[in-house]
């Protein structure tokens, strides 16, 4: 903010600006020096006022654009783009790079699938990264492989593409199903199972502890026994919830697995249109 308080205070007391300071000329360069200074919500200001003005003028389209892009503003530039070209087919260079990229940063994957498959202007290089990373932001990773394995290695740009792909269909999971039925049989084997070694440590102590206690009160009074009873239900709560807690533990373990690619996913999306 204070840099834009200097310049319009050169601006003002300029001899070559003081008396033209709002006509079209001046106004463009304000907004190039905005954009330049990455004051990129103030730029989208000032070049919407411009856009007004010209309407058809390519050149303030693409840096609105790009201002809303740099700025994460990624809804709002899919909106000018779709105000700009109602038909995604009449989308030209260099705006059909921008509006994949914002559908794609935006996550909306199939729509920006249907705009590559329709585009002709994109180049192929191009096209097959935006494909192949909607996929991989679906999660979608044997997908993904299966398109980057037709595609040359000769496109460079794909190589982290590829990493990931091969990473997300190679990532191991845990069956739910699995972890219960070993914590059914050994109480906390499922959550070893799940790399969860505290808890099951914690469910195999509780449980035959508890169960150790309940057992010992019905051998000294029976059934009658008011002590074993309390165990028992102690012990029972414990091995239920020792069952229900593997299954939870499994989906923990594959969601920090998804999570984890994902991460590298989002991270990987640096190229720039």
């Amino acid at each position: 903010m204070r840099n834009l308080i200097l310049f319009w205070m050169l601006v003002s007391f300029s001899p070559a600006f003081s008396q033209n300071l709002y006509d079209l000329a001046n106004s463009k360069e304000f907004a190039s020096y905005l954009y330049r200074s990455q004051q990129y919500s103030l730029a989208s200001i000032e070049l919407e006022r411009l856009l007004f003005i010209q309407p058809d003028n390519d050149t303030l389209r693409e840096t609105l654009v790009r201002s809303y892009m740099l700025n994460k503003d990624y809804v709002v530039s899919i909106k000018r783009l779709d105000s700009f070209f109602p038909n995604p087919r009449e989308i030209k260079k260099p705006f059909d790079d921008l509006f994949a990229y914002s559908l794609l940063a935006d996550k909306k994957t199939e729509r920006a699938r249907t705009f590559l498959s329709s585009n002709e202007t994109l180049e192929p290089e191009k096209r097959q990264y935006y494909q192949a990373f909607s996929y991989l932001l679906e999660q979608d990773y044997k997908q993904a492989d299966k398109l980057l394995s037709e595609i040359p290695n000769t496109n460079t740009t794909l190589a982290p593409l590829r990493d990931l792909s091969k990473e997300g269909v190679s990532m191991r999971h845990k069956s739910g199903g699995l972890a219960m039925a070993m914590s059914a049989i050994v109480p906390g084997s499922g959550k070893f199972y799940t790399g969860d070694w505290k808890d099951g440590i914690i469910s195999l102590i509780s449980i035959g502890v508890t169960g150790y206690q309940a057992i010992h009160g019905f051998q000294v009074k029976g059934t009658k026994s008011a002590y074993g009873w309390i165990y028992g239900t102690i012990a029972t709560g414990f091995y239920l919830g020792n069952i229900y807690g593997s299954f939870t533990s499994a989906k923990r373990f594959n969601k920090r697995q998804s999570d984890r690619v994902a991460q590298k996913v989002d991270a990987a999306f640096s190229i720039q249109p």
